[in-house]
């Protein structure tokens, strides 16, 4: 059954609006007895069967509400300088498709690509095409630019775990497991890395330097594989020994 995104599932009738009614009405095909899957990204699922159908909105009737249990592991929070072009807006769809529950587009000494308001609404609705796509009935938080020490200072004041993506020390151990319960934050930095004191200021508090063997990552590459080693590493389940 087809996905689509609704701001508001209070009502018994739910009223589909601009491009998702678009979406329903000039891609999907769909017609007056049409079911539908809503969600608002807020975890919040309903069936619906679409009522009446208009040049520009489609209204849908609720047929049954239910609240999705978060299918991925809390707490993986991701910092990354935006890459340039349509490689930022293919990396948050990939981090929503994975499952990251926040991404924070970073600012370092060397960010070259500082996304508006509109950019931001943008990369918005590549969220909502991903969960659509995904069956994922949680948003991806985004939010706007932010300098290192201050993503920094909210960390330390959350516990995170922190893992610097950087290339040129060899990754100690299983870097990506963490304790039950831990919060995780990865930074990332842009094509020409972070500076010398970004650096210094990560591992001052308290980041684990991490980096991918024998090669250079790119930007989007390194927050997808890094981020997918995090939360698969936090679904693994856990083994008791027999009695």
């Amino acid at each position: 059954m087809h996905w689509t995104f609704a701001e508001d599932l209070s009502g018994d009738v739910v009223q589909i609006e601009e491009s998702e009614a678009h979406h329903m009405l000039h891609v999907l095909r769909m017609k007056q007895g049409s079911e539908v899957t809503l969600f608002d990204g807020r975890g919040n699922i309903a069936r619906a069967m679409v009522e009446l159908v208009t040049k520009r909105e489609v209204d849908c009737r609720v047929l049954m509400r239910t609240q999705a249990a978060e299918s991925v592991p809390e707490g993986v929070t991701i910092a990354v300088s935006p890459p340039k072009g349509d490689r930022l807006r293919w990396m948050v769809e990939k981090l929503t498709e994975l499952g990251v529950q926040r991404l924070i587009l970073l600012q370092t000494e060397r960010t070259v690509v500082t996304p508006g308001e509109t950019r931001l609404e943008k990369l918005k609705s590549a969220v909502i095409a991903a969960c659509k796509q995904a069956r994922r009935p949680w948003l991806m938080e985004i939010s706007p630019l932010t300098d290192l020490p201050a993503v920094l200072s909210t960390s330390r004041g959350s516990g995170d775990s922190i893992r610097l993506a950087h290339p040129g020390q060899q990754s100690q151990g299983e870097w990506w497991r963490t304790q039950a319960g831990e919060k995780s934050l990865l930074l990332v930095g842009p094509e020409g890395g972070f500076c010398e004191q970004e650096v210094a200021l990560s591992m001052e508090a308290g980041a684990l330097q991490v980096a991918w063997p024998g090669t250079i990552l790119r930007t989007e590459t390194a927050a997808i594989v890094f981020c997918g080693l995090l939360l698969a590493a936090k679904g693994e389940p856990e083994v008791r020994p027999a009695r």
